[in-house]
């Protein structure tokens, strides 16, 4: 759905060319399905809702203004995002979730 990434501290960059900026790291841990793993959670520069791949949209329901990112182990890291202005504590409020191999 939105194609390869690169993904580190500062942004996230999609298959087509589009980039989400950080602007700050604002946790080291996020509550998945009830239990607190270790993550980082980004608060975005710029608030925003790509076009990416095929004419999908990152969220589809507003302008991302968190994401999150943990290992979730078998060489994997599930991406999440948000809208809103409260910063996220846990999956539970996120518009989507994306997953994938680290290489």
């Amino acid at each position: 759905m939105t194609g390869d990434i690169q993904f580190d501290d500062f942004s996230i960059t999609f298959a087509n060319g589009k980039t989400l900026e950080f602007a700050e790291l604002i946790a080291d841990h996020f509550i998945v399905g009830g239990k607190t793993v270790p993550a980082s959670v980004y608060s975005v520069s710029k608030p925003a809702d790509p076009v990416l791949e095929n004419g999908n949209r990152l969220c589809g329901s507003g302008k991302v203004s968190y994401v999150a990112a943990w290992n979730t182990g078998d060489d994997l890291t599930a991406l999440a995002v948000f809208t809103g202005d409260e910063a996220p504590a846990s999956d539970e409020e996120m518009c989507a979730s994306y997953t994938y191999e680290n290489r």
